[in-house]
């Protein structure tokens, strides 16, 4: 069972909707804004009246009876949790006086429903889980196949008669014929196909000589190329042996496919008791893809992993989507869900406890990096060699010590090894904080996102963030 003390700073900012509720919220508490703050007597629920802008207080409590805290306040914000609630965490947190009270009855109510509706789960759990439709899915997958066979007269087009040949009639036909792909559940070879001609209307204005652009286009056809061919080889081979229903396939979800929980854990995507620490968290912001994606990359204490969390935001419903924030602490998760993949596989939870790290966490950490900057870079290589793979790979590097050339270059060294650190734009301005602390950072880790670059034509290392047996510096 799950009680008040679990309280930390690091739950309440995971809690809070965005920074705003949080700073109210603070401010709420370092004014001392309930006027009664209670606790049960087995200190599963904290409650109190704080006032508001009317006559009457807002009632507001947050319970732990579950598996999770559920957040109630009377007030009419429709953010959740509310600052109220998140303010009476604070007050708990601040080792405010809580009276001894009982379950006020409405609440003694809903707890009543919820355990209902846990018993109810419970039982269904043990009953099989419905099965899919069969025929719906291979309908499907014969549908998208006919869409592939567009996108790859698309991508023939454009070799046959160049970048230079997309002109605003073409690009025009060009995206209608993106927007048709949306019939037949493609929206990877669909999205794609809308940046290849952003790609090439750019190319068109800046002229042959900018290789960036000519590699940029380039790069995104033999994607779409790739993920044309792959689509196709994956929807033969199911249609073929008739195992038409999801499988561990990253393919799915390129061709539209969303998984549920349930999904991955019917086919073994799920791991137990899992023990996640946050090295690090970016906001990615895609004007292409009209989307923002909080981003953050977690190191499994146990098996070394380096696994990421996304959180998509598009931009007309960002309003509507909480954004991800920086989380702190040791994340002790009952049941760890992971996406099809190979590194930095996306993973997903329910619910959390977190713990405050220590130096022995710290020490585990470092202790997972790569055995050799070398051993790093190949690992990367492979990764990368996949064209439908991240654009970069996420690795913890071994480092004795930081030092800088003398035209400012941050190189890492360890051993004899050395490698010269750089900046990606999912993570600007790493290297400017990295030399106000490189002094101090000395046996440890650093988390980089390795990735290659075309015109050097070699893999980089973007430094991301540092591992110390003193703590984890986010650059």
């Amino acid at each position: 069972m799950q009680k008040a003390s679990m309280i930390t700073e690091e739950l309440i900012r995971s809690a809070a909707p965005n920074a705003a509720a949080l700073s109210n919220a603070k401010k709420i508490s370092d004014k001392n804004g309930f006027q009664k703050l209670c606790i049960n007597d087995d200190e599963t629920l904290i409650f109190g009246e704080c006032k508001g802008s009317g006559k009457n207080p807002y009632y507001t409590s947050v319970d732990f009876i579950g598996d999770a805290p559920v957040y109630r306040c009377s007030c009419p914000s429709r953010q959740f949790p509310c600052k109220h609630a998140v303010a009476i965490m604070y007050d708990y947190l601040a080792g405010k006086t809580f009276e001894k009270a009982a379950v006020p009855e409405d609440i003694e109510r809903k707890r009543s429903k919820i355990a209902q509706k846990a018993e109810k789960a419970a039982e269904n759990a043990d009953k099989p889980a419905p099965k899919q439709n069969a025929a719906a899915a291979a309908k499907k997958l014969k549908k998208q196949r006919e869409g592939l066979d567009l996108a790859e007269s698309f991508v023939n087009d454009i070799f046959s008669h160049g970048a230079s040949a997309v002109s605003k009639a073409a690009a025009e036909q060009y995206l209608q014929l993106a927007k048709q792909l949306g019939d037949y559940y493609l929206p990877e070879p669909q999205q794609l196909i809308y940046e290849i001609v952003g790609a090439a209307e750019k190319f068109s204005r800046v002229g042959e000589h900018d290789d960036s652009a000519l590699r940029e286009l380039i790069h995104k056809c033999v994607r779409l190329s790739s993920s044309v061919k792959k689509c196709r080889e994956y929807i033969d081979r199911k249609l073929e042996n008739g195992e038409v229903l999801p499988e561990d396939s990253v393919l799915y979800e390129a061709m539209g496919g969303v998984w549920k929980l349930t999904q991955l854990k019917e086919i073994g995507l799920f791991r137990e008791n899992a023990r996640l620490v946050q090295l690090s968290f970016t906001v990615i912001d895609d004007r292409t893809r009209k989307m923002f994606t909080d981003v953050g990359c977690w190191a499994d204490l146990d098996s070394g992993e380096i696994f990421t969390t996304e959180n998509p935001r598009p931009y007309k419903a960002v309003k509507h989507i909480k954004q991800e924030d920086s989380a702190f602490g040791v994340y002790s998760i009952e049941t760890l869900y992971l996406y099809p993949g190979t590194m930095n596989r996306r993973v997903r939870w329910e619910s959390f406890i977190a713990s405050p790290c220590t130096a022995d966490t710290y020490k585990t950490i470092i202790s997972k990096a790569e055995p050799t900057l070398a051993d790093a870079a190949k690992k990367a290589k492979n990764e990368l060699k996949n064209t439908l793979a991240a654009p970069y790979a996420v690795l913890l590097l071994p480092f004795d010590r930081i030092e800088y050339t003398d035209d400012g270059t941050a190189v890492l060294i360890h051993g004899e090894e050395r490698v010269r650190l750089t900046e990606h734009p999912h993570y600007p301005g790493t290297l400017g904080t990295l030399k106000l602390i490189a002094g101090g950072l000395t046996n440890g880790a650093m988390l980089c996102a390795l990735f290659y670059d075309g015109t050097a034509h070699e893999i980089k290392a973007a430094a991301v963030s540092a591992v110390t047996e003193n703590g984890i510096a986010r650059l």
